[in-house]
Parts: C-alpha cells; structure tokens; sequence
C-alpha cells in the first residue's frame, strides 16, 4: 500500500525569471491533495499504466547525491527529517530550474513540445512490501495545479515566501495528464546502490522523456525493468504473428500467443527466469512444412522478439525474472481479407471451429470449407 505523508512543499519554477522561487518553509499538505497523490502515483505504479520510463542515475548525478542525504537523515527509521527534506527540495528545485533555462534559449517564451512553467511538488511516500522495511521514496512532479487547489506565495519570516495551499469550495483536487508536466519517482530497491528512477512525462508523448528532464537534470540511463521485458515478448510475439498471418493457421496463430502466455505463467508462478530463446524453440508449428519453412519462421520469430536494431533491444539469451505476467491484449479478433473486397472476421477460436476444412494453399490459392448454422445478411 502506498501512502504519501509529510513533509512537502511546493516551489514555483518560471525558467522566464531570473531564479527559481523556493518556498522557505514546508508547504501543509490538505488532506485532499494527498489523497489525489496515493491515487495517481498508485495508478503509475501499475503494470498497465502506459508510457513509463525507468532511468537508473549515472553515479555523478547530484540529484542521486541529493535522495541518499535524504535517506541518511533518516537514521534507519524511515522517517524524513524536514529541515534536511526542505534543503534537499530546494537544491533540486534549483537544479530542475537550470536544466529548464539551457533547454529553452534565453530563457524566453515557450513554443510547442519545449519548457513550460509549473509547480514543483515535493514529497515522500512509502510502499509497504512485506518482504522489506518501508523505505522512503521522492516524489517530483511538476504541474498546474488546477482551479481545486491555489497556490500561494506569502511572505515568510525568515525572508523569501512560503508557498501555502487554499482549497476552492466545493471542488476536488485533480492530477491529470492535461496538468501534469513531468514526474519522477526515485526509489532505492533492494538491491544494493541499486537507485531507480520511474519517469512520466504526458507533455513528451510518443517521443518519450524530454532530455533536459531525464539527461541534464535526473542524469539517468535508460533501462528497463523485467516487468516490461516480458511484455515486450508478448507484443512483439503478437505483432509477429499479425505479420505472418499467411504463413500461420488460424490454429496455429491462437496457440502461439497461448503458448508465449502459458510459459510466462508458469515461470512467475516458480520465480524461474525466462529467455528470450526459449519462445523461439517452444513455437508451436503443427502444420505440415519443411525444415527451411520451419527455420525462417524461427529466425524471423527471434528476430522479432529480441529486436536487436530497435531502440529496447532484448538479447536471445538474456534472463528475464517476470513478476507481473501482461494482461491479455484486449484485441484478438483477426479479419481475413479475400478477393473482391470481402472480408472474414472473428475471434480465432470460433473461426478455428467454423473450418470443417482449414485454409490450405492449391495452385497457388487458398482453399478452405466453412459449415455454419448461420448465414443471413446484416443490417
């Protein structure tokens, strides 16, 4: 279970002014927003969520430098001390900050797919494992707070402002991709010296992270977890099998994808590694054909798996040590496109059951016999 808990504080970050505005004091954090904060870092953390990266830090980076004082200060008991919390969140405020006015030149206006201003929120939350004490993890996220929650810089005492929060009547914080700029989540696994860093960035898109975030501030290496090794098998294999649907059976389709499955569960159900290999040799091929058919589809299945031209290249023989087995892909319907235009669609099970005799080639055309209870046309 992740909860979010003091300390957090709120600076604002306008790369177009001569320096970052740091709140000199922590920011209190309402009871709301930190219910909306459980809730999107919750939503990131899962398997399904799209569009997450995981960095790992080069071992300069100041901002590693920055989260291990932060864990010293906590002296084994998971507690953050808040003098050095503030300390280390205005250092990374600063940083952030300079790494947004290199990348916008001159500091000057902000054009599509470059810096915008924002809030920077910083905090802490731990997530309970039961194998392992709770460790604090960093939270950036910087955003538009939207009209729920204003932002406000008010004088402190001490000199400089504080930045405090006033909830709006009758309205309920959000966190949406429409707000949220940039998110980092840093996290020391356990493993040791072992610093991650997961990465979102809804402004980037496709593109990714934006490289004034993840190269000159974070200063990250991009890597990627077991988790999305093995759903990189599982697309790839699907996005396989829609490329080679002539060289495949209708049978043959559904039991390749079934079988990339079954030997993903079975090996997270034992906490055995997987490589990338192994679902090569396992392709289950039953129709008839010879060895140099059989070992162009292997080849090209390996090829396809591990990639090794693309930008997430996965070696052939690269353990992969699975915890979460993809969920199914929500489209297994496949269409058949015959001559004249007319098309044969349906899930591969019942097209599979309609054949009374499956597709075959003849003189060089497909032949096949279809028995149905069905035929009418539709509206």
């Amino acid at each position: 279970m992740l909860t979010v808990s003091e300390p957090f504080v709120i600076h604002v970050l306008d790369h177009r002014q001569p320096a970052a505005q740091c709140s000199q004091a922590l920011t209190p954090l309402p009871d709301s927003l930190r219910l909306r904060l459980e809730e999107y870092l919750r939503a990131v953390l899962r398997p399904g969520f799209r569009r997450k990266h995981y960095g790992r830090f080069r071992p300069e980076s100041p901002v590693l430098r920055e989260y291990r004082r932060l864990l010293t200060s906590t002296n084994g008991t998971g507690r953050v001390e808040p003098e050095t919390f503030l300390d280390v969140s205005q250092r990374l405020a600063t940083l952030l900050f300079l790494a947004m006015r290199q990348h916008a030149p001159n500091g000057n206006g902000v054009r599509p797919g470059e810096v915008a201003p924002g809030d920077l929120l910083v905090g802490v939350c731990t997530l309970q494992a039961p194998e392992a004490p709770a460790t604090p993890q960093l939270f950036l996220i910087k955003v538009d707070l939207e009209t729920a929650l204003q932002r406000q810089l008010r004088p402190h005492a001490a000199g400089g402002v504080q930045s405090v929060l006033v909830p709006c009547d009758n309205l309920v914080p959000r966190l949406t991709a429409e707000h949220v700029h940039k998110v980092a989540l840093i996290r020391h696994p356990p493993q040791p010296d072992a610093y991650e860093v997961l990465m979102v960035d809804p402004q980037g898109g496709k593109a990714g992270i934006a490289r004034f975030f993840a190269e000159a501030f974070l200063q990250v290496e991009p890597f990627h977890t077991p988790d999305e090794q093995a759903e990189l098998l599982f697309v790839r294999t699907h996005r396989w099998v829609q490329a080679h649907e002539d060289d495949l059976s209708p049978r043959e389709r559904g039991e390749v994808l079934q079988a990339v499955r079954t030997l993903l569960v079975e090996r997270a159900a034992r906490a055995e590694p997987i490589v990338p290999r192994e679902l090569v040799e396992t392709l289950p091929l039953r129709e008839a054909r010879d060895e140099q058919a059989v070992a162009a589809l292997r080849q090209s299945l390996q090829e396809a798996l591990t990639a090794p031209a693309a930008a997430q290249p996965l070696p052939p023989e690269a353990p992969i040590v699975l915890r979460e087995v993809p969920p199914r892909l929500q489209k297994t319907r496949m269409t058949y496109e015959l001559d004249g235009g007319v098309q044969l669609s349906g899930e591969p099970e019942a097209l599979e059951r309609l054949f009374a005799v499956p597709p075959h080639r003849v003189d060089g055309l497909t032949e096949f016999t279809i028995r149905t209870r069905t035929f009418r046309p539709l509206p």
